[in-house]
């Protein structure tokens, strides 16, 4: 059986695939949240804190 540290130095090259594919990932999540449309504050239904309750 091989080591831990062996099989790392073996396997160091995925991170290099992972890398790229982990950023882009990254940048399309953050893109599509920007692109959200947003709620006008009158849609709201939550109530404010204070706010009064029958």
């Amino acid at each position: 059986m091989s080591t831990l540290q062996t099989w790392i130095n073996q396997n160091s090259t995925n991170l290099d695939v992972v890398t790229p594919i982990k950023e882009r990932a990254c940048d399309a999540l953050a893109a599509v949240l920007r692109s959200r449309p947003r709620r006008a504050k009158a849609d709201s239904r939550v109530m404010r804190k204070g706010v009064e309750r029958c």
